[in-house]
């Protein structure tokens, strides 16, 4: 796993692990799963138990793709929203345990999180594949809106250095006992 030096503003380096091209693939269908819920709940709701499909009758093809739109928009601003809401991370970046930071060092800010989810219609064209690309490509497996927005996706999962630390001690402890 490759990591990440970022120099914080009281001049100290903090290595994070980058998330792999892996985790965020899950953490992005985890995300699109709950979209997917999303609309099938509205639409659902809207037609089946409001019965509101009447008011479409009648409309053109224009109108009834606005009511489409604004029935769904939560699903186009789900990634820009959470992100800033959540410091970094959606539902499915938290449960993959990972989460948007940036390069410098600084929190991550509303215009670098705009950034990254205008580019995410690059990213995703092409059934993603520019974005995969440019996460493979890259030194720190970023995407075409991480590279414009200056910001990197590291892990939060940490080694276990409690138990590094208790297996060390303990071995020292045995150790020191044999030498009685």
């Amino acid at each position: 796993m490759s990591q990440i030096a970022i120099n914080t503003s009281q001049n100290v380096n903090i290595n994070f692990n980058i998330a792999g091209v892996g985790e965020r693939m899950l953490a992005f269908i985890i995300d699109l799963l709950i979209r997917i819920a999303y609309v099938v709940i509205i639409l659902y709701l809207f037609f089946n138990i409001f019965d509101l499909g009447y008011l479409l009758n009648g409309l053109d093809d224009w109108s009834i793709r606005a009511v489409y739109l604004v029935l769904t928009f939560p699903i186009y601003i789900y990634p820009l929203v959470l992100e800033s809401l959540m410091e970094g991370q959606t539902p499915g970046k938290k449960l993959m345990k990972i989460k948007v930071v940036k390069i410098d060092g600084y929190q991550a800010s509303f215009a670098d999180y705009m950034i990254r989810w205008v580019f995410r219609i690059v990213d995703v064209s092409f059934a993603g594949v520019i974005g995969l690309i440019s996460m493979i490509v890259s030194k720190n497996n970023q995407r075409l809106g991480d590279i414009a927005s200056g910001t990197a996706v590291i892990s939060l999962k940490t080694t276990s250095i409690s138990l590094i630390l208790f297996w060390k001690i303990f071995m020292k402890i045995i150790f020191l006992l044999s030498l009685r």
